[in-house]
Parts: C-alpha cells; structure tokens; sequence
C-alpha cells in the first residue's frame, strides 16, 4: 500500500500504453482502418462491434455500449479501482510509478497494514506446510472424503492447525515476528500468566483475503477424527476483529471470484467456504461467502462494484428467509447511497436439507440451471411468509394479504408489484385481483404506476416529493435538495466548483424551479426574502422557506466543529451533481454512438469518443482521482 500515484506519471502511462496489446489479452482483435475491431469481451456476440483506436488509447462496443479508455477497460475487465488499474498497468508495462509524499501518521499506517500483512501471510505459509506434513495427514483425509483434491487445496492456499497449544506462534517468533503483532492479527491469545498460545488449533484453516489478494484472517474448521478432550470447540471459528479483518466487510474466495463477477455481471453469495470451493469445482467460480455473519451493506457494496446480479444460497429455513429479508433491505439502502438501480437480489432454491456444496457434488448441471432460475426475493419472502400462515378462513386470509402487501410494497418497481400482487398474492391467497389492489390503497401502496407512492418531503432524507417509483430518480432528487441546502443556508461553504451548476442539471422540477429563483433574486449569499420574492407561487416559497430552514446534521454539526470539513462535504455535494450531468452526457453520447457505422461515419465516431474521454477525465476530476 503505498500513497496517491503521481498525476503525471497516471497521464504519461495513459498516453503511452499500447491500448491494442492490452485487449488482446482478453479478446481478438485485427486491424480495421485506423483502428482494431473484435468481438466484445463484455458481452457475448457473433459479429464483431468491438473498436479500439490506439490514437488516444480508446475503446467502444457498438453493441453493448461499453467506452472508455486503457484504464476503464482493465476496471471493467478485471473489477478494479481506479488505482489498482493504474498499477495493473504499469506492472504490465514495467513503468515505474512515482508516488506522493506521505504524511507521518500515513506512514505508521501503512507501516502498521504492512507489517501485519506479512504475519498473516507468514501464518497462512506455516498452516500450508503443516496441511502437506505427517500431522496434515487428519485434515487432508477430511478433505478427501468432502471430495476435495490436492489442487483444490492450493487453489485456496488451505492449511492445517495442529492441537499443538503454540505451534504457530513458536515457529513465527523464531522468524523474527513480534508477539505483539501476532496478538494483533488476531493469531495469537495471551494467557492470564502472560503466556501466548495459538488461537487454532486442531482446525482445517481457510485463508481469507481482501480483494487485493492481501491475506487479512483465517477461518478454521474442527475435524471429526481428532480429540479435543473434555473441551468441545465451535465448529468454525473465525478471526476476530483487527486492522486487517473487518467481518461486515469480508467475502471469502473474493479475489477468485472477481473476474467472472464481472464477466458475468453476477455473484453467488453462500454461506461456507467449502461451498465456495464445491461450486468453483462445478464450474461456478463466481461465488463468495460471508464469513460467519449475515449478508450486509459492506458485503453488497463490494460486490457492487463488480456485478449488478446476486444470488443469495441460502437454507430453505426460518433464518435463511430472514438473512434473504436483510439482505434485499441492504441492497436497496446501498443503491440509495450510490445513486443507481438497485441490485437485482434473488434466491437460489433448494432441496429441503441440502446445500450449494451437496447440489454441486449430485447435479453439477442442475446446479448451473438453478442459478439461472433463482427467484426474485420478494417473491422468495412472500412464499415462506404465507406457507407459515392458515389462510383455511377468512380472518387468516386477510392476515395473509397484509402480510404479504406489506412485502411487496417495499418493492420499487411499480410493475413488479403489480405482477406480484397478481401472482404470488391473489392466486396464491385465492383472492380477487380487484380485492388485493382495494386491499393495497388502503395500506397507502400503489400497485399502478399512475396511481404513484405517496413520500414525505422528509428533512433527514431530503426528498423533493418525487414519487418513489424509480430509486436512482429518487436518489437524485435528494443529492439535488442537499445542494439547495448549501445554497440557501450556508452559500459562504460553496466551492469555484459551484459555478459549473446550471439549471439544467436539476432534474427535478422542483429543484430547477427553486435554483432559477435564487439565480433571478442575485445568486448565491441574497437574502432569503429577495428568494422569495422572485418565487412563482405560495407552493414554491413554502418549499424555499422548508430546504432554508431544515436541519442538515451533516453540514452543521461539522461546520461547528471543523469548517474545512464542512467545506468538503458542501464541494462533494455539488461536485455529485455535476457528476451525473457528465453522465447524463455520456449516455447521450453513447446513444448517439450506437446510431452510427464505424468505416462510414468515421470521423463523427471519432468526435464523440474524444468527447466521451473528456468527460470521463472530468469525472475523475470531480471524483477527486488522477
């Protein structure tokens, strides 16, 4: 880990790289004028819609509509961050990378992850030799019989901790490893006599890596041939909290997972990591498992960042509904933050009593087919809902149509929740249609889309009224009543940025109508009066007067304590908005790509990806990267 990469040398590698050689190792291209063309690497196609022009290091599909530079394709190829792209980059190319100077609290920082990486990788060496010695010989047994081989086992780097009380940490402080970092990773326990001892022992282990690859903990399971004593040990036992391990933020067998996430713009989220392990050897390698904890908010902003598609493997159970619940009310608070769609969750079924690892072993086929095939979880929840409840009589059906209404009014998706009050409410109740939708006005959840969802102008969400029939819409509408709050209540926190924002930006009538009124009244910093003086109406100034006049924690409580903090949180706020106006841009721009033929209208194609790599370099710049 190291600082932020130089500004120059990210452009100097940009302009040098070979764009061309870069994608060939990942789909076939051949020359076509003065670009390449081939078949597109991120979508399955038959005739060739894949450009790469090496005059500027660009790539377009005029199919799927993915553009962008060297560094947007090796993100999107490999599910990388920006930074990592950079360095992925240069590794391939052997550019040497210059980094900014790091403050002091920085370097302990870095030192400190440092430090505790090369423990934990030390431990995961040990656990592997141990795993291949005589006293392994219990644990490769074990992994024989799950139908594990050797080259599974070194796929995912297993190993083996002996009953040995402190086998690991004799070994590791003998090559110089502080027993104070031991401690810290989470490796080593400290007795009350002040002794160490290892945390596993007699455990088959599991390393578990960060997306990096970075081994940050470890997983350990008991083997049934070995005797524990008096004492009976957990049946898994992770590592516990550290600098390096954060379990809401954990997914084992991530990094394996990563590029097929990708590829496939899907995960398969199970709940052990032999299931991981089970499905790689199916064939599925785009699957993770949590580690010990419930699906959550960290856990779906990963993989967010590689799929737009979750399964969830969960037991057919009372927990697994309620893990399934949870896990749908995390992806739709993630889609809200990042101000998109949210993920499409669904729910892999299956038999009474199995699990991902037993279905890979039996119907390796069948497996790939349910994963195609898995349900929507609304659909999932509303099913085990009402399998738990006696709809026999009249007082159990109505209980069952409220439950199952008040389900499915969460969906976002008007014609989803149309299709579901049809399908898995009335014809599963046995009830009209007519009844259910009656049902549904009066519990305020609209099952049309003209009929629209009432949603409070809320002071904490700042929403704008906009009916709550498209999250990213929604989403949108409150980033642009967080601008106005700047601007009506703290203009002196207002960036050079600012001056880029026009009307035009505001998507939502009401927030165009409110910044049009303080542009009429003189701008930012004029009095609230002169605001509404210019208003149209009483509805727009009592609007006014509300976003001038609402709390905003965020801003103020930081203002109070830390100006510059302040400051920051007002430039993110208008820097978003003028973030998705370069969407929006880019969207049209793509639109207008599609329309176009590569050999004929050449030139026009070659206008527009300029354009598009402007503002894809402007939205980095927004973004606060190189």
């Amino acid at each position: 880990m190291a600082g932020r990469i130089l500004k120059e040398d990210v452009e100097t590698l940009r302009r040098q790289a070979d764009i061309v050689a870069v994608v060939g190792d990942y789909t076939t291209v051949k020359r076509a004028g003065k670009s390449f063309k081939g078949l597109c690497p991120f979508h399955t196609e038959k005739t060739p819609s894949f450009t790469v022009t090496p005059d500027g290091n660009f790539f377009h599909c005029f199919g799927c509509g993915a553009s962008g530079d060297i560094y947007d394709f090796l993100m999107r190829i490999e599910g990388l961050e920006f930074p990592e792209a950079v360095e992925s980059l240069a590794r391939r190319t052997g550019f040497p990378l210059r980094y900014e100077e790091l403050s002091s609290s920085q370097r302990q920082q870095i030192g400190e992850r440092s430090r505790l990486v090369d423990v934990a990788a030390a431990a995961r060496d040990y656990f592997r030799r141990t795993l291949l010695s005589e006293d392994g010989k219990v644990a490769r047994d074990y992994l024989k019989a799950r139908g594990f081989h050797r080259d599974d086992a070194e796929a995912f780097e297993l190993g083996f901790a002996t009953l040995s009380w402190s086998g690991l940490v004799d070994a590791l402080t003998a090559d110089g490893f502080s027993s104070i970092d031991l401690i810290a990773t989470g490796l080593a326990v400290k007795t009350d006599s002040g002794r160490l001892r290892d945390r596993f022992r007699g455990r088959l282990i599991f390393p578990v890596a960060d997306a990096g690859g970075d081994v940050i903990g470890f997983g350990g399971r008991v083997l049934p041939e070995l005797d524990y004593g008096d004492f009976t040990p957990p049946k898994y036992l992770n590592s516990p909290e550290t600098v390096l391990y954060k379990k809401a933020r954990v997914l084992y067998g991530l990094p394996l997972a990563r590029a097929e996430m990708v590829r496939s713009e899907r995960v398969l989220i199970c709940e052990g990591y032999t299931d991981v392990m089970a499905l790689h050897q199916a064939g599925v390698t785009n699957v993770v498992a949590t580690c010990g904890t419930a699906v959550g908010d960290e856990h779906l902003r990963m993989v967010s960042r590689y799929a737009s598609k979750v399964v969830l493997a969960f037991d057919a159970d009372e927990a697994g509904v309620k893990a399934a619940e949870r896990a749908w009310q995390a992806a739709r608070d993630v889609a809200g933050e990042q101000h998109g769609a949210a993920l499409d969750v669904r729910v892999l079924e299956l038999a009474p009593g199995s699990d991902p690892a037993d279905m890979a072993r039996d119907d390796p086929d069948g497996l790939s087919r349910a994963v195609d095939n898995a349900i929507p979880v609304v659909p999932f929840v509303v099913r085990h809902q009402l399998d738990s409840l006696d709809t026999s009589d009249e007082a159990g059906r109505a209980q069952a149509l409220r439950t199952a209404l008040g389900i499915i009014g969460n969906e976002p998706d008007p014609d989803l929740r149309r299709e579901w009050a049809r399908t898995e409410i009335a014809d599963r109740v046995g009830v009209a249609y007519d009844f259910v939708a009656q049902t549904a006005r009066r519990m305020n959840i609209a099952l049309d889309a003209h009929e629209g969802v009432a949603v409070a102008t809320s002071n904490r969400s700042g929403t704008l009224g906009r009916p709550a029939d498209n999250g990213h819409q929604l989403a949108r509408a409150r980033r642009e009543r967080a601008v106005l709050r700047v601007l009506l209540q703290q203009p002196q926190l207002l960036p050079d940025e600012w001056f880029d924002i026009t009307a035009e930006m505001f998507t939502h009538p009401k927030a165009r109508a409110v910044f049009d009124a303080v542009s009429t009244a003189g701008g930012a910093g004029v009095e609230l009066d002169s605001v509404l003086a210019t208003a149209a109406d009483d509805q727009e100034r009592d609007l006014i007067r509300a976003i001038a006049l609402e709390d905003d924690d965020e801003l103020w409580s930081t203002g109070d304590d830390d100006p510059d903090v302040a400051a920051q949180v007002a430039r993110e706020r208008i820097c978003r908005v003028l973030i998705d106006a370069v969407d929006d841009r880019q969207q049209q721009l793509r639109a207008e790509l599609t329309q176009l033929h590569h050999e004929r209208d050449g030139q026009q194609v070659r206008d527009l990806q300029e354009q598009l790599l402007s503002l894809q370099r402007r939205r980095r710049q927004l973004l606060g990267e190189p």
